[in-house]
């Protein structure tokens, strides 16, 4: 299965600057996904289990933070049909392991689940779960905090749209995403300044809080939150809201944790580009059209109004598999990034993503 188009907040650049004013109002909260068991054990039906009525019908909305346990209630009687391929969980031991991770203080449903490599991104259309074919293309855009999903073709249930801040699969209730990573991924974390995203302790101007620290105090409790101060004003991130709070004012500014990207194995950026090139429409024998994001709404590139380069140019170039190309607008230079989608202003450094369409 492969990745397509990506659905990016406007201002995508990874500037490093520290922390300023906040004055963004709309606050996105992030969670993710119920992952089902494989493991099969023996039902035990002389225990009494306060089954989830909700997950098995696969619209619980509490997810780890249900009270109630979330058990496949065909494995308990001893009838499940799908065995081990079951989308639910079979597992009496983790069925109410959200409860105990409460209790403990230790992560919960937002920590990755394990796994040999860096990382693995896998569906499950409700008989088990999958590894997604090219997942470093996923694991690229999930790394950048303005991208917020993106779309995969070709799969079991045709196209598919993948939320990254909610860790799901939309408008299809009975597939199931998640990511898996070693213990060691490096996590950072952003907010959303007035043009772009800024990560927290990055280079540059001296940060009041590393990223790391955030991080530690994430793992520590999922719910809590971290005060700091930059010279008079006070500020309060919430890890429930994710989202950073001026205490004085109230404004707020949205808050996002993402992998330090591990390029892949081989073939790094060149290949991901490749991959982009193969994958980022549906089949179509409609000559593709390049446009960028504007405030308000999408313009497609065009000689006509100062710009050095058509939409035909673009695509040109596209096709030879080149990371990026150069043009200007009047008297502006920009530089086009075809493995993030997103295009930079030389002199002002302003990002904006482009799609292909």
């Amino acid at each position: 299965m492969a990745s397509n188009y990506v659905d990016s907040d406007e201002g995508s650049n990874h500037s490093n600057d520290s922390c300023s004013g906040f004055s963004d109002s709309d606050t996105d909260s992030e969670a993710a996904t119920n992952s089902a068991s494989d493991t099969e054990e023996a039902p035990q039906t002389s225990v009494k289990h306060n089954v989830c009525v909700h997950y098995n019908r696969g619209n619980c909305r509490y997810g780890n933070k249900c009270r109630e346990e979330h058990i496949c209630s065909n494995f308990l009687k001893g009838s499940c049909k799908y065995g081990a391929g079951c989308h639910l969980n079979h597992n009496l031991q983790s069925s109410s392991s959200g409860q105990s991770k409460r209790a403990s203080g230790a992560s919960s449903a937002d920590t990755d689940e394990e796994c040999d490599g860096p990382y693995r991104w896998q569906l499950n259309f409700g008989r088990g779960w999958e590894n997604i074919t090219n997942d470093h293309i996923l694991e690229a855009q999930y790394s950048l905090p303005s991208t917020k999903g993106i779309k995969i073709y070709n799969t079991h249930a045709g196209v598919i749209s993948i939320d990254f801040t909610k860790m799901r699969v939309l408008k299809k209730k009975n597939i199931k995403v998640r990511r898996m990573s070693s213990k060691d991924t490096d996590w950072l974390w952003y907010y959303r300044g007035d043009h772009c995203w800024y990560q927290y302790g990055g280079k540059g101007k001296t940060s009041p809080i590393q990223s790391s620290a955030l991080e530690t105090a994430y793992k520590q409790n999922q719910h809590g939150s971290v005060k700091f101060g930059i010279d008079s004003a006070q500020y309060e991130i919430s890890f429930k809201g994710m989202c950073q709070t001026n205490l004085s004012t109230h404004r707020k500014r949205r808050v996002r944790r993402r992998p330090k990207y591990e390029p892949a194995q081989s073939g790094g950026l060149h290949e991901i580009t490749s991959h982009f090139k193969n994958f980022l429409n549906p089949p179509t024998n409609k000559t593709p059209v390049w446009q960028f994001k504007g405030n308000h709404q999408w313009y497609t590139f065009n000689k006509t109004v100062g710009c050095s380069v058509s939409s035909a140019d673009i695509e040109s170039c596209y096709q030879k598999s080149q990371t990026t190309m150069h043009f200007t607008v009047n008297s502006y230079s920009y530089t086009l990034d075809f493995a993030k989608m997103s295009q930079v202003n030389h002199k002002t450094m302003t990002e904006r993503k482009i799609r292909r369409i």
